[in-house]
Order: structure tokens, then sequence, then C-alpha cells
């Protein structure tokens, strides 16, 4: 037991890293946090710094997901805990004073690790959107629910089908500030990179 309590601590503090900013401050002297959204995820890193940096910024975020899954196996429940706490860490983190990203990026690290067919249903709903409206945040908030849909038709326990559908909660909840743009057809498309 305090051993499993133990790796769901390390999962929210791995979650809890700060990539964004860490990358954005040390390779481009920029505080993502003061520049574009405000968002120190891949979305406002390659809106602000460029492609290279979104992406280093996706796949840091990605791994801290990943990483943190695999920490609680084989036991079925604690893979879901440390699941659940990197993605409430990398959204809350201790480091920024509880305001961080969005958990995009670390959720579909984790489900990769968990269902990686699910993933790609996501992945393919997500690049559709973006190709037609070239948003990113609208493609975030269709493609989340579809994630926990797959797993309940690929069978999936349901405590995965669960922890999906509260996946999709947080991540469509940070994005409320978006939704509320989107709206008001204020939500600005990506349309080139900036470096």
């Amino acid at each position: 037991m305090i051993e499993s309590i133990l790796w769901i601590v390390l999962a929210y503090f791995i979650g809890a890293i700060p990539s964004g900013y860490i990358i954005g401050r040390v390779f481009y002297g920029v505080n993502l946090k003061k520049v574009g959204s405000g968002n120190i995820g891949a979305t406002n890193a390659y809106r602000e710094l460029g492609v290279k940096a979104g992406l280093a910024v996706f796949i840091c975020d990605f791994m801290k997901g990943f990483i943190a899954v695999h920490l609680g196996m084989p036991d079925p429940v604690i893979v879901l805990l440390c699941a659940v706490f990197a993605i409430i860490g990398n959204d809350w983190s201790v480091f920024l004073h509880f305001k961080s990203g969005k958990g995009v990026a670390c959720g579909v690290g984790a489900f990769t690790y968990i269902c990686a067919p699910a993933v790609l249903a996501a992945f393919l709903v997500w690049l559709a959107i973006f190709k037609w409206k070239h948003i990113v945040s609208l493609g975030s908030i269709l493609a989340a629910p579809v994630v926990p849909l797959v797993m309940l038709i690929e069978g999936e326990p349901l405590e995965y089908v669960a922890f999906g559908a509260l996946a999709a909660v947080i991540v469509i909840g940070k994005h409320k500030d978006n939704i509320g743009r989107l709206l008001r057809g204020e939500e600005k498309p990506i349309t080139r990179e900036k470096r």
C-alpha cells in the first residue's frame, strides 16, 4: 500500500514538471505564461516559438503521461490513479502555483499506454477537425470524448472507460476559455509557424 501511494505521488510530480515553461525559458528566453494565450502547452509554444518548440513540448508532456502510467503496473487500479494524478499534476502544477497546462498531451501519453487504438481514433478525429478549421482547441475538445467511446467499443475494463470519461471532462473543462472564444467566433486558427 505504501509503495502504491509513493508511485501515485511520484506520478503527480512527474506530471507537474512544467515542460513548456522550462523549454520556453531555457532555450528561447521566453516565459510562455506571459505571451500568447498564457498557456505553457504545445499549442501556445507552437504559436509563439515555432514548430520545433511546439513539438518538443508535446513530446515531453506525452512522455510524462506515458511514464506515469508505467509506474502503476501491473495493478490496473494503480495504473489509473497514476494516470489521473499525472494529468492533475500537468494541469495544476505545484511548481507554477497550480496553474499550468490543459492535459491534452499528457493524457494522450497516458492513454497510449493503456489503449493505443483509442488514442489513434481520437487523433484521427483531431486531425480531421484541425485540417478543416485549423483550430487546435476545437480538435482537442471534440477528440477527447472519442477515447472513452472507443475503449468501451474495444471492451476495455469499465474502470478504464470511466477514467477515459473523467479525463475527457478534465480536458474539456480546461478548455472553458477556448469554448467561450469559439462560441464568440474569436478563437484564432493556426495558419503558419512563427519561426
